[in-house]
């Protein structure tokens, strides 16, 4: 059984199907929606697209924002507002009738590359991402840190000394 991926950015939202091993097949990418209905419509057609030649036994999701798994919720900011401080896990869910796993972007993309990339050899990884936002990941024995509040690693995402939020 393979997993269902959704990357989900500011202008795109790309996809693929995702074998145990890490192989990656039929990928593609659709405009990020500009709502969160015209969101669920994407991730639907995607999933009756690829069912066609493979089964999921889940859907993963790299996403902008303080990504809470447990809790389903995305808090802080991003460049798709609508996917924020609501239970978006359960609805991603019941959009698409597999169980779900959520994580922020710039942690899966560092958890990917000490998996099977280019830092599968190290423990200890900072990484740096530049898309339509800055983000970034602190992987530390292995590990990602997320952080008290969910912003270990957000580069792009931090608040100066007079309490001035800066992006």
């Amino acid at each position: 059984m393979a997993i269902l991926a959704f990357d989900v950015g500011g202008s795109s939202v790309k996809y693929a199907v995702v074998q145990e091993d890490g192989t990656v097949e039929d990928k593609g990418s659709f405009k990020t929606p500009s709502d969160l209905e015209g969101f669920y419509e994407g991730l639907r057609q995607t999933k009756a697209k690829l069912e066609k030649g493979h089964a999921f036994s889940g859907a993963a999701f790299s996403m902008p924002g303080a990504v809470d798994d447990a809790r389903g919720v995305i808090g802080g900011s991003s460049a798709i507002p609508y996917i924020h401080d609501f239970d978006i896990k359960s609805a991603l869910a019941d959009v698409l009738g597999l169980p779900v796993a959520m994580e922020n972007d710039a942690n899966c993309a560092a958890l990917g590359e000490t998996w099977i990339g280019i830092a599968k050899d190290c423990k200890d990884v900072a990484f740096f991402v530049i898309g339509s936002g800055v983000g970034g990941a602190i992987v530390k024995d292995g590990r990602v840190h997320h952080g008290a509040h969910l912003h270990g690693g957000e580069f792009g995402y931090m608040v100066g000394d007079d309490g001035a939020t800066i992006l």
